[in-house]
């Protein structure tokens, strides 16, 4: 079945298609169009599923409304926590606005992803870009740049504005690992000093800042082990490994929720007691059920906060006004970046369980 176009609609209702325009693209009243066309026009347009053309009605207004999201990474599996909570909250929270969402995922391959930059985005007439800056290569951001469209970067780490985007919406990875520091019994709370030995099991990726005020409490008995995967299995030997070799170690700390089930295992084989032996902190609270079931204590990553800042700082752009207006209750602004480039920080925040051993 053929799609119904603006002249099949201006048949049915006896008009001209000036007309059809005129009334569904809501300025009927303002140019005195009678009450009893625009109500022909509209039932026409509903017998017939008429869809207005979107690029085209683009180019006449000279306006779109498709926001492109550019994510770093192409996963595995779409529906893993980190990549479903981006994507839908991004979905929802744009459509809302009035708007739609185009995602778009970076292979790793500089090539590749200059081709997609230059040829997809490059044809496409987009209102604005999210841009995931997590892992992505830095030529991203000049490419990105010479398409002369608004661009929003979103970091699900701390890091810091390239000069070509609008705003920079951040996480501070360290707030909530702060907050379980300030309250776990391994730590002096006149000195802030850990007591003890410290690991943190980093995954393959290691540009991040979650383990920061672990060494800074612990400072030479710290150590970072790097792991080539997240997976349960490599933290299991890796943390068995470890505990065996050196039982003054009190605390795990974990870059990822995922890694967990292998430390608590591994704590379960020496016969060690979580957390009277041994605590081990994570980080997400992405898999809320898997968390719960272990009794982890985590630091809940806020990538749908982070979505939602992004999502309205693009709409500002867009439609006008500072990036930062009414961005997000839970970010705190900062506006005089060294490069100018507004900065939004939303805080991780501790989820207590039964796995970091507390002050009484």
């Amino acid at each position: 079945m053929e799609r119904a176009t603006r002249a099949d609609v201006a048949r049915a209702a006896g008009v001209a298609p000036s007309t059809v325009s005129l009334v569904l693209n809501g300025r009927g009243r303002d140019v005195k169009i009678a009450p009893a066309t625009i109500d022909r026009v509209k039932q026409a347009a509903r017998e017939l599923n008429y869809i207005p053309n979107a690029a085209a009605r683009s180019l006449r207004r000279g306006k779109s409304h498709l926001i492109a999201l550019l994510m770093a990474e192409l996963p595995d599996d779409p529906f893993v926590p980190v990549v479903h909570t981006v994507l839908t909250t991004a979905m929802i929270d744009i459509q809302r606005h009035g708007y739609l969402l185009l995602p778009l995922f970076q292979s790793g391959d500089g090539a590749s992803d200059a081709e997609v930059i230059r040829g997809v985005l490059g044809d496409t007439q987009l209102a604005g870009i999210i841009r995931e800056t997590t892992s992505a290569e830095a030529f991203t951001s000049r490419l990105l740049a010479n398409l002369g469209i608004p661009v929003v970067a979103m970091s699900m780490i701390e890091a810091n504005p390239t000069g070509s985007e609008s705003s920079l919406i951040r996480i501070d990875e360290g707030a909530g690992v702060r907050d379980v520091l300030s309250d776990c019994a391994l730590v002096d709370p006149a000195t802030g000093t850990g007591q003890g030995r410290a690991v943190f099991l980093a995954g393959p990726n290691t540009n991040h800042a979650r383990q920061n005020p672990i060494a800074s409490a612990f400072g030479t008995k710290f150590t970072l082990y790097s792991l080539p995967d997240w997976e349960p299995t490599t933290a299991y030997q890796a943390a068995l490994r470890l505990l065996d070799e050196d039982p003054s170690i009190s605390l795990i700390a974990l870059a990822d929720d995922s890694q967990a089930p292998g430390v608590f295992q591994a704590a379960a084989d020496l016969d060690l007691s979580v957390p009277h032996d041994l605590s081990v902190l994570g980080f997400g609270n992405q898999d809320h059920r898997s968390a719960s079931a272990l009794g982890l204590t985590t630091v809940e990553w806020p990538l749908k906060e982070m979505t939602e800042a992004a999502v309205s700082s693009i709409i500002n752009v867009i439609e006008g006004r500072s990036p930062m207006t009414d961005v997000h209750p839970s970010a705190s602004i900062d506006e005089e970046a060294p490069d100018g480039t507004p900065i939004a920080t939303i805080p991780t925040h501790p989820v207590w369980r039964s796995s970091v051993a507390r002050r009484a």
